[in-house]
């Protein structure tokens, strides 16, 4: 069960990669729980895509110049969870972005239905002067 799971957020990281967020949001339930790490720009907890495309998806993309969450792997936790581990890039306002993040997916009935971050908010915060 846990392969199907880790196509699916390789799939997501591969549409952020590509700017298509909607893709990203297709792959969620519609009432997903978006834990974003605390201490980031966009820090908070956030239910449904709408929210998350607001406070999140938005504003990082507006933040940071060619902005990536690039995985060096994704891994089946179990059969509902994923955990990628990787490094945000981009260029911010006061400088490159490369701040290591650890993702971890939650997977209901095919789509996300939980994510969590797990990062470091400090040279992140720094690349965007934040």
């Amino acid at each position: 069960m846990g392969q199907p799971n880790v196509e699916l957020v390789r799939g997501a990281y591969d549409a952020f990669a590509r700017g298509d967020v909607d893709a990203v949001c297709a792959a969620m339930k519609p009432d997903v729980e978006w834990d974003e790490c605390e201490g980031m720009p966009y820090g908070g907890v956030y239910h449904g895509r709408e929210p998350i495309v607001a406070n999140v998806f938005g504003p990082i993309l507006a933040d940071v110049e060619g902005f990536a969450a690039s995985p060096d792997e994704i891994l089946a936790l179990d059969d509902n969870r994923v955990i990628a581990r990787g490094r945000h890039g981009g260029t911010g306002a006061a400088g490159p972005v490369d701040a290591r993040f650890v993702h971890i997916w939650t997977i209901t009935d095919g789509q996300v239905s939980r994510y969590e971050q797990l990062a470091d908010t400090r040279k992140f915060c720094d690349a965007v002067g934040k």
